[in-house]
């Protein structure tokens, strides 16, 4: 869309602009707004590491735009941009109009913010709120009747400020500022209802005041500026507002979705994730030994101790793409990617290895050596229910390992499907 508006508003400039008179997108503007198209298309896919010659392009057009702004508002500045050599070009190729300080300055502010969104989205969130103004200010502009100042602003550039401020705000959408009004759910669509009141309502109440009172022009522009003033620091408050709603509502999730003792997914955290089953391709219940004995002789609090440590053994082992899930009393379990029984075997080894070389817990006055029982199962896509199914699996192969003596790890598709883990092997 953008790409189309910039073509239109090009060919407006070379035929149509010089019939009519009317404010055309200078090709300066159209090649900044084609930057931000290119920029956009570019992050979207490598939004953390773009490429070096990106960057260079952003560079540049931050120099240039910085120019021209540079220009405007330094009395004495060399002039380069709006320079008699530039005004020249602009008559000899039938260029019309010129780039205004208010489009330099929107994409300058846009540049910024994607220059700066791979290393500081932060930062990057309060350049993009400054474009926001300008175009908050814009929209004033053309609904108050005031189009253009100097007779520079086109409606190709306004339409592209606007399309490109719309696509800057897709690219920092995962920022704490910008993420609550990117939700789905019932705060997601109040954020948007006011942000679309903090614009409008200003705006229609500056309409309905010129309507009535109907000043000059000069007084005209103060209100413009006055009411989208008001505007932009409702939509500045809103992002505030909005960061600590994603922060409560990351609060709320980690409450919901995690067990609190251990920091391990809750079972409603990973029937959120279940959606991704096809993801997964093995299933692995680990149940501590003997932690009944534990609770009743040393106390539930050392208990606790106990989970806690093989929680933080479990995150060690595995990266976060294989959640850890507390699933009962004393079990956990993992589901990873992996859909082979000898892989599963190598982890459960992985994870008899970590427990037995640590040193012995001192619960009381007791040096305790803990161990665990494993039962893991592969998951089969081609079964209804296939996660359900293997965990039913992988369940009654934890319960042949306790059977069979504990410390052990079991099976659900081997004949041979116990395999002893023994201190002395396990260290070894």
């Amino acid at each position: 869309m953008m790409a189309m508006i910039i073509l239109s508003g090009t060919v407006h400039n070379f035929l149509v602009s010089a019939k009519t008179g009317t404010p055309a997108l200078h090709p300066f503007s159209a090649l900044g707004y084609l930057s931000i198209a290119i920029s956009l298309l570019v992050q979207a896919g490598r939004p953390l590491a773009p490429p070096y010659w990106l960057r260079a392009q952003q560079i540049f057009v931050l120099c240039f735009m910085g120019e021209r702004m540079i220009e405007a508002f330094v009395p004495g500045w060399p002039k380069l941009i709006t320079s008699d050599f530039v005004a020249g070009l602009n008559t000899r190729y039938n260029f019309h109009g010129r780039l205004s300080v208010e489009t330099a300055t929107g994409i300058f502010f846009l540049h910024l913010a994607m220059f700066l969104a791979p290393t500081s989205l932060g930062a990057a969130v309060l350049a993009y709120f400054s474009a926001l103004c300008l175009g908050i200010f814009m929209i004033y502009q053309l609904g108050f009747g005031i189009l253009l100042f100097d007779g520079q602003f086109s409606m190709a550039s306004f339409g592209s400020l606007l399309f490109s401020l719309a696509g800057v705000s897709l690219l920092l959408r995962n920022n704490g500022y910008m993420r609550p009004f990117f939700s789905h759910r019932g705060h997601g669509t109040a954020m948007r209802a006011l942000l679309f009141a903090a614009i409008a309502a200003p705006f229609i109440g500056g309409v309905v005041f010129i309507e009535v009172q109907n000043p000059e022009d000069r007084s005209v522009f103060a209100l413009q500026l006055l009411f989208s003033s008001f505007s932009a620091l409702f939509v500045g408050l809103l992002l505030i507002l909005g960061r600590q709603i994603n922060i409560d509502a990351r609060q709320i999730e980690r409450v919901t979705k995690h067990d609190p003792l251990t920091g391990a997914l809750s079972r409603q955290g990973l029937r959120d994730i279940l959606p991704e089953a096809d993801l997964f391709g093995g299933a692995l219940l680990i149940d501590i030994d003997h932690l009944k004995a534990i609770n009743d002789r040393f106390g539930h609090s050392q208990g606790d101790r106990v989970l806690v440590w093989l929680a933080e053994a479990l995150h060690g082992l595995f990266t976060s793409a294989t959640p850890v899930t507390r699933w009962s009393g004393g079990e956990f379990l993992i589901l990873t990617t992996d859909a082979d029984d000898n892989i599963l075997e190598r982890h459960a080894t992985l994870i008899h290895r970590a427990v037995a070389a640590q040193a012995p817990l001192e619960l009381g006055k007791t040096d305790f050596q803990v161990s665990v029982s494993i039962g893991y199962s592969v998951i089969d896509p081609s079964e209804e229910n296939d996660i359900h199914a293997a965990l039913g699996r992988a369940d009654a192969a934890l319960y042949t390992a306790k059977r069979m003596g504990r410390n052990q790890s079991c099976s659900a598709h081997s004949k041979n499907c116990i395999h002893r883990a023994s201190i002395e092997d396990l260290v070894a």
